[in-house]
């Protein structure tokens, strides 16, 4: 999607890609596929390098700043959004509220954490998880945490005080190198089974929390100098605002920017870190709502039921091209309407369509 935004205006981008079934490798021509040696080849015929997901190594990355290639975001950001124990660090001694934290480098660190803070604790991955795999679990007591301690060895974990979520907010800010920026309207998400389901914009706040919500985003990528798009997740909590975590990209809450405002979060990134005019971010109609198309167990291609899911009038479908597999996030529909309902109603038909249901 940000392949298409960069097209739209000329610019002809270059993709340095994992694997050559990427959704993004099907889009673009002349694709780079993942070596260690060529990555310094690829970043020198690059005006600047930016990126579309956190599980990159952010040593190659300060390696490549180090020699002069132009990252946006730069490393000071990258790290901040990808490693989310630097994370919590930075933005706890930067004064944002955020949950009590406790790196986890054995069963003892979890069962400290919890004599401390009580069960449930939230583990999590450090670093994004692999594909197609869960990054969170919510574990009620100490054979359960040992399960998942024992189950994802392989992978760097921390703990995390549960909140008691009221509302999940994403807000997406878009800033160019000298510090202008623009922000999107707020978003609500949805999560089930671990993974956004669905999206609402703009989220029902009141006007004194959304301003409350906004500065804290613009905050955030001010003090971290973002280029780009700056995805700042809170939780509105019974003891208040939260941040939740960062992502250093265009975002999953923000795919309905696409069809609801002047210039979609895609194109706006790639405005941002090429230092040209951002474009307005306000919503075209009032209520635009995204449901996640994810893969069942009976492994079904939504591709087949896309006839179906056309015809819902109103929607729009985005599909990816990836292989269906139980979990993976395989495309999304937005709608947009006079008010939130509406445009739900709309989505949930067409995502319904593409897995041969009706809608629940």
């Amino acid at each position: 999607m940000t392949h298409q935004s960069a097209v739209k205006l000329g610019i002809t981008p270059r993709l340095f890609a994992e694997r050559f079934g990427d959704s993004a490798a099907q889009a673009a021509p002349g694709a780079v596929f993942n070596h260690p040696d060529a990555l310094a080849g690829f970043a020198a015929d690059c005006e600047v390098l930016t990126f579309e997901h956190e599980r990159i190594d952010i040593g190659l990355l300060k390696a490549l700043e180090d020699t002069g290639v132009l990252l946006r975001p730069g490393t000071k950001t990258i790290q901040a959004a990808f490693d989310k124990i630097h994370q919590r660090r930075v933005l706890k001694n930067r004064g944002f509220q955020v949950p009590a934290f406790a790196e986890v480098r054995g069963p003892d660190d979890v069962f400290d954490f919890a004599s401390e803070h009580g069960w449930p604790v939230v583990l999590k991955t450090v670093r994004a998880a692999p594909p197609g795999e869960l990054g969170v679990w919510i574990v009620e007591d100490r054979h359960e945490a040992m399960k998942v301690l024992a189950e994802r060895s392989n992978l760097q974990l921390m703990a995390e005080e549960l909140q008691a979520i009221v509302k999940e907010m994403v807000v997406l800010v878009v800033r160019r190198p000298g510090g202008n920026t623009r922000c999107y309207p707020i978003a609500e998400i949805t999560n089930q089974d671990g993974a956004c389901k669905e999206i609402r914009a703009p989220a029902a706040v009141g006007k004194r929390l959304g301003a409350e919500v906004v500065q804290v985003a613009l905050d955030l990528a001010n003090a971290l100098d973002t280029v780009g798009v700056l995805a700042v997740e809170l939780f509105l909590t019974t003891e208040g605002l939260v941040v939740n975590e960062l992502a250093a990209r265009p975002h999953n809450a923000g795919h309905w920017t696409i069809e609801n405002c002047p210039t979609s979060q895609f194109e706006n990134h790639v405005r941002a870190v090429l230092d040209l005019p951002l474009g307005p971010t306000w919503s075209n109609a009032p209520a635009a709502v995204t449901i996640n198309v994810i893969g069942t167990l009976d492994g079904i291609d939504p591709a087949r039921h896309l006839p179906e899911a056309l015809a819902v009038e109103g929607a729009q479908v985005h599909l990816y091209g990836k292989l269906p597999r139980p979990g993976r996030k395989l495309g999304h529909v937005t709608a947009v309407g006079h008010d939130i309902e509406t445009a739900r109603a709309l989505a949930r038909r067409a995502e319904a369509a593409l897995h041969g249901r009706r809608p629940s």
